[in-house]
C-alpha cells in the first residue's frame, strides 16, 4: 500500500505554492481520494516508476512547482527530479480533470 500522507509531508513546494496554498490543499485532497491505480499512475507520472522507494514514500523527495496561472495545459513533470510543475488552476474540478488527463495518457502519446 503505498503512504501517500507520507509522501505530502515531505514534498516541497517552489514557484510561489507553499503548503497552505489553496490549490495544494485541492490537489492533496484530489490525490488521498484516489483508489490505487489512480495513485500508481499519479507516481509513474511524476517519478518514472509506480513503486515506491525502499523505505516507503516519506523517502522520496517530490516537488511541486507553480507552472504559470490558469490555463488549459496539462500538468507536466520532470521525472529525473521527483517534479510536478502544476499551473494555478482556478477550481479544484479542472485540477481534478486536468491531472486525470495528465496522469491516464502519459504512456505512448495517449495510446495505451
Amino acid at each position: 500500500k503505498l503512504d501517500f500522507e507520507a509522501l505530502e509531508k515531505t514534498t516541497e513546494y517552489d514557484g510561489g505554492y507553499n503548503k497552505d496554498s489553496q490549490i495544494i490543499k485541492d490537489f492533496w485532497e484530489i490525490i488521498h481520494s484516489f483508489g490505487e491505480e489512480q495513485k500508481r499512475l499519479f507516481l509513474q507520472f511524476t517519478t518514472g516508476t509506480d513503486r515506491a522507494p525502499v523505505g516507503g514514500l516519506g523517502k522520496l523527495k517530490m516537488i511541486i512547482a507553480k507552472n504559470g496561472s490558469d490555463s488549459d495545459r496539462l500538468p507536466t513533470s520532470h521525472t529525473c527530479f521527483n517534479a510536478l510543475l502544476l499551473p494555478e488552476y482556478s477550481s479544484k474540478e479542472k485540477l481534478k480533470e486536468r491531472l486525470l488527463k495528465a496522469i491516464t495518457y502519459a504512456k505512448g502519446f495517449g495510446m495505451l
